[in-house]
């Protein structure tokens, strides 16, 4: 059964919000569901473990009461209660990604805090944020209608609740053990929990586009996308004493309906809004197969930079490959089938081929060869696309206007070049957490490709 379906926490609501994100009522009224959900459930946590697992939580805010103490509320609707008590504490429980900003047209006037908790003298009144961002109005209008002045606030994260539970789960009986690890897989399984590697699991479920329903599918990738963002977010911080250049890191989040998912750490000059693909990228490439991790030369200026560097200095080069030999220089052609990046990518004959195998002018003579016989090769790829030879990368056939915007816009071949290695879901799985010093180290090796190429 898939994890999250064996998940006691878990419920087919939780995955109904995302495709009207903010852009109806409806949608609206899906992601206070989702906040309520994972608000419940951790208030269950605390219910039916032992009060060591409360404890726990009180220390995040330095809350020193027993916690045999204290008692809960979901949907706190009493306004007047806890303005008695002597300690008031406002507590927002957002994630790391969570956006905090004012909105003074906020409606106020249904709101409620998402729970309480509270004993004889103190009361921690609760606003959790999973997806939405965190509004100063709503916050201030919970504290003025349910708690009063000399009020006192904190703010802490979903990922900080999840590693502080992981830390106690193994000095807990075997039954709060469980609902703590169910509670912690749970957060994990709707993005919000700290980051702790990929698994075999989410690059089969990529590999499975097409016999899911486009509900389920959109549903992984979306919490798939905010793994990666994780994983680029701890990278970069290691990686930062690394790159000596003004970079930038980007995760594609459009591409929910898809069998990839890509990130990147990209170069800039004195303009951080260029193209993310002006100048050649630190590339990841997520599919069934695993991650490929490249250098990439996506479009023409990228492509063009990497290819007079290594023309023009063919004996740097070679020294660079020579120390590169675990890696290959893969060499694209590109087929723009539909206006912006919607290109049909396939390799040029003899490539990939090892860094350190070649000279760099057996690449200027490939490129020179395929320019040559472009308008054959170009005829048979739309013919294939006619007779539905070749799929989109959606795995559907390519339509009328794309087949005829093909015909029409590529009198000339585009070309991509990568430099990079596989890496298998298994091998993944295994690295765990330890992905982020593994790809630092990958980084630390292919950079002097990367400085040769800017330099």
């Amino acid at each position: 059964m898939n994890p999250k379906y064996s998940n006691i926490f878990w419920h087919q609501g939780v995955k109904l919000f995302e495709e009207g994100f903010l852009k109806t009522d409806t949608g609206r009224v899906r992601i206070e569901h989702l906040e309520n959900d994972v608000t419940k459930a951790l208030l269950n946590v605390f219910e039916h473990c032992s009060p060591i697992v409360l404890k726990s939580f009180l220390s995040l805010i330095g809350i020193k009461e027993p916690a045999n103490a204290f008692s809960l509320e979901f949907q706190v609707t009493d306004n007047l209660t806890y303005q008695q008590k002597r300690n008031r504490i406002f507590l927002a429980i957002v994630t790391e990604s969570t956006a905090i900003k004012s909105e003074p047209k906020y409606n106020t006037v249904m709101s409620c805090p998402d729970a309480c908790i509270y004993s004889e003298n103190t009361a921690i009144l609760i606003e959790a944020k999973t997806q939405s961002p965190l509004i100063q109005e709503q916050n201030d209008n919970h504290i003025k209608q349910y708690l009063g002045t000399a009020t006192k606030t904190h703010t802490i994260t979903w990922e900080q609740i999840s590693e502080k539970l992981k830390l106690i789960s193994n000095h807990l009986k075997e039954t709060d053990r469980f609902i703590v690890s169910q509670f912690c897989d749970f957060l994990d399984l709707i993005g919000i929990s700290e980051f702790n590697g990929f698994n075999k699991n989410d690059f089969l479920t990529l590999g499975s586009f097409g016999r899911f329903t486009l509900e389920d599918f959109i549903d992984f990738k979306r919490i798939f996308l905010k793994k990666i963002e994780k994983f680029m977010n701890n990278l970069n911080q290691e990686v930062k004493p690394i790159i000596n250049r003004n970079y930038g890191q980007y995760t594609i989040k459009q591409q929910l309906v898809s069998p990839a998912a890509f990130s990147a750490f990209y170069f800039y000059d004195d303009n951080p809004n260029i193209h993310i693909n002006m100048y050649p990228n630190i590339n990841f490439i997520y599919r069934e197969n695993g991650i490929q991790f490249t250098i990439t030369g996506e479009i023409k200026s990228s492509f063009n930079m990497i290819r007079k560097k290594i023309l023009k200095y063919p004996d740097e080069f070679y020294k660079i490959s020579n120390k590169l030999t675990e890696y290959r220089l893969f060499l694209y052609y590109k087929l723009h089938f539909a206006p912006m990046n919607n290109f049909y990518w396939n390799l040029v004959a003899g490539f990939p081929k090892k860094m350190g195998s070649f000279k760099s002018d057996e690449i200027g003579t490939a490129i020179n060869e395929f320019e040559k016989n472009w308008e054959n090769l170009k005829s048979t790829i739309i013919f294939q696309m006619k007779s539905n030879e070749l799929k989109h990368f959606s795995n559907r056939n390519f339509d009328d206007k794309e087949i005829e915007f093909a015909a029409n816009k590529n009198p000339k071949p585009n070309f991509a070049i990568r430099i990079g290695k596989d890496y298998e879901p298994a091998q993944i799985d295994k690295l765990g957490k330890k992905i982020v010093p593994f790809f630092k180290n990958e980084i630390s090796k292919i950079y002097k490709f990367v400085d040769f190429v800017l330099s």
